[in-house]
Parts: structure tokens; sequence; C-alpha cells
């Protein structure tokens, strides 16, 4: 195992029906999510989609699935009284970090730090990968003004940490059942 995250080589790509095996193993101590991990999001030799565009990030050295992301063209509802505009955005809808790289720091200086809000995780580097992944799709592909997400209140600090906002007065939070206790959250890239 790793010591630090700087140590660890990996890849971001699209995840591939070939994957469900890997996925298998996959686990991030929360149990819904790897259970719909394991069981949904490959069904019968296919990519289930519905919750968006599934990518992977893949330790180089043991090939092994260590971060899944689900991204979907989304867009944050802002209304003023009677006026009302759809802001562009991209949603994650799922994120996840295997359980063995998350609280791994990045590094030395990261570790020793006495301040913890200066100590940066392997699991922000992930982060930092999908908000770059999404400004190359806004500068090359379509225009998306934010990042939008439904925090679990447990990883509510980890957004917040990695320049996430809670909506603002003006902004509608989607209404549904399976984020109604989740904190509607948002980053303008």
């Amino acid at each position: 195992m790793y010591k630090y995250g700087e140590e660890i080589s990996y890849d971001f790509e699209l995840l591939m029906a070939e994957d469900y095996e890997s996925l298998q193993f996959f686990e991030c101590k929360n149990e819904r999510l790897d259970n719909h991990i394991r069981h949904c999001v490959i069904q019968n030799d296919c990519i289930v989609d519905e919750d968006g565009l599934y990518f992977k990030f893949v330790d180089k050295n043991s090939g092994k699935i260590i971060g899944l992301v689900s991204l979907a063209s989304s867009g944050i509802i802002y209304k003023v009284g009677q006026y009302t505009h759809v802001l562009p955005a991209i949603k994650i809808d799922v994120l996840a970090v295997d359980k063995n790289y998350q609280k791994l720091h990045y590094d030395f200086t990261s570790e020793n730090d006495t301040n913890p809000d200066n100590h940066y995780y392997f699991s922000d580097e992930i982060i930092g990968m999908i908000i770059s992944h999404c400004r190359e799709m806004s500068e090359k592909y379509a225009l998306v003004d934010y990042i939008v997400l439904y925090a679990d209140k447990n990883a509510y600090r980890y957004y917040e940490r990695n320049g996430f906002s809670d909506y603002t007065e003006f902004m509608v939070k989607e209404n549904n059942q399976e984020i109604h206790k989740n904190i509607p959250m948002y980053l303008k890239l």
C-alpha cells in the first residue's frame, strides 16, 4: 500500500462493461453506494447510465479501480420573483473513492502540517481531476458555467474544502426522494 497519494500513478477513463468484476472489490464505506456500484452500474454486460456517464480512476500499478464518478448534464434553476433562468452545469451524480485511498495524505508536508485546513489528500487530487475534466468539456464541447452536486452530510466538508459552496437563496434545488437529505452545492468554473 502507499504511504502518500503522490506515489500513485492512475488513469482516468470511461468505465466499461468489462469492469464488472473489478467493481465487485470496490468499497467506499458507504453501504448504499457500494451496493449501487456493485449491482446497478453494470447489469447484463451493459453500463446502466441513467445517472450519468461513468468514469473510473484506475491504479496503474495494481489495475484496481480506486474511484468512480458519474457526470451528467444539468443546470441550476435561478429564480428571482417571476424571473427564471437555467444556468448550465455538469452534475456530479455519484462520486466514490475506495476506502484504501481515503484520508491518504498526498505528501509528507500535508501529513505533518498542524493545521487541518492545510491538509491535502489523494481524494482531493481525484476531485481536482474531475473539476479539470469538467473545465475541459466546457472549453471544448459545450458551455458549462457550474458543477453541481448533492453532498451527503458526511462529505460536506470535503466538497467545501475543494471549492464548492451552498446554493444561494435564488438557486432552486432538485426535489426528489433520493437526495432530499443531501446538501445542494455548486462550484463556478
